[in-house]
């Protein structure tokens, strides 16, 4: 039986309304989601996409060993968020689950569970956006995170080397 334009107009509106909730509802479970142990603010995903996000900005190398997924980000910006307004801590974890959950659109997984390639590239071509809100986003963030990278013990030995002002001494 073929359609018509009234039934075809009919499907397309309960589909538009249902995905409209199937949205709101996801986004809902994003705002405001409890901490986990041993995190003060970051729920386990958020910890998860801080790593993921480390390990594709911070890659091991050849002067510093050390990849930002096994640099604990994830502990050191959950200290971060906690010298933040309430605003800032809400937006900085929704712009994670954002991250977290935008792949799905375009690689069919979330960030996280990408190849480190894909991520290098996801974040990369984010930092080269046009659209700059996303741009400065993403550039935030990844000064925030080189904070905690260059902080650690082994990245700050070998940075040492470069500054005479007593970093990572």
């Amino acid at each position: 039986m073929p359609l018509n334009r009234r039934q075809f107009i009919k499907i397309g509106a309960a589909l538009t309304v249902a995905l409209s909730g199937a949205a709101a509802l996801e986004l809902s479970t994003w705002w405001d989601a409890p901490a986990d142990a041993p995190f003060s603010l970051l729920n386990s995903t958020e910890a998860i996409t801080v790593n993921a996000i480390g390990g594709a900005a911070f890659p091991s190398g050849e002067i510093i060993a050390l990849n930002g997924s096994d640099a604990s980000l994830d502990r050191f910006f959950d200290h971060v968020l906690i010298a933040m307004t309430q605003e800032k801590q809400h937006l900085l974890k929704l712009l994670l689950e954002t991250i977290e959950h935008f792949p799905l659109v375009t690689h069919g997984q979330y960030f996280s569970k990408l190849q480190v390639s894909d991520q290098q590239h996801l974040i990369e071509g984010w930092l080269q956006s046009d659209h700059h809100l996303l741009r400065g986003a993403i550039q935030s963030l990844i000064i925030l995170l080189s904070m905690g990278y260059t902080a650690h013990p082994t990245a700050s030995k070998k940075l040492s080397s470069y500054f005479r002002c007593g970093f990572g001494a």
